[in-house]
């Protein structure tokens, strides 16, 4: 996989995720609002959003994933993180996940960010489907998927264990051929 570049949007700068985005991120992940539908605890320490991106950086080595850190242009801070993360290479799936803060929610930037990783999915990666996942209750979520022009594959029952509580997940997805012709 090729290293990550810097890519803009018109209203956001997608950053490879660094170690040195710790402290920002650390107000997004330990944020209980903006962790509601993540499947993982919300982070009390430092230490704890240090280990994440020690483990995003690792994925990205063994190719596996890209994650970028997303800065809002306005005021140059970091609102989430975005990434594409390899299931299947050989069979050439992918999906894409975000974490944006709740204070920047039904704006806009989530779409935004996870649309660029598409096109690179496709266009740079050669990639046939892309999917996306998110909890049953996640409305969000759901709604930019279907901005995205993902169409609902179904739904997986007990899926996700988040927080202490098994969730189902709903599964979305989008094809090479569907995301060129949404962009003609």
């Amino acid at each position: 996989m090729k290293q990550p570049k810097i890519i803009e949007t018109k209203r956001l700068k997608l950053v490879p995720i660094s170690i040195e985005h710790r402290d920002q991120l650390f107000t997004v992940y330990s944020d209980k609002e903006t962790t509601h539908y993540v499947p993982r605890e919300t982070h009390l320490t430092l230490s704890e959003t240090e280990t994440l991106i020690n483990r995003l950086l690792d994925q990205m080595v063994e190719n596996k994933a890209i994650v970028y850190s997303i800065i809002n242009k306005d005021n140059q801070y970091i609102i989430g993180t975005s990434g594409l993360y390899i299931l299947n290479l050989e069979h050439r799936r992918a999906s894409v996940g975000a974490v944006i803060r709740s204070n920047y929610w039904s704006k806009g930037y989530v779409t935004e960010a996870l649309e660029k990783l598409i096109d690179i999915g496709f266009n740079e990666f050669d990639l046939i489907r892309i999917e996306g996942m998110c909890m049953h209750t996640n409305k969000a979520s759901e709604k930019v998927m279907k901005k995205l022009g993902m169409t609902y594959e179904g739904t997986l029952r007990s899926d996700v264990f988040v927080k202490g509580n098994s969730y189902d997940s709903k599964v979305y997805s989008i094809l090479k051929n569907e995301f060129a012709k949404k962009n003609v």
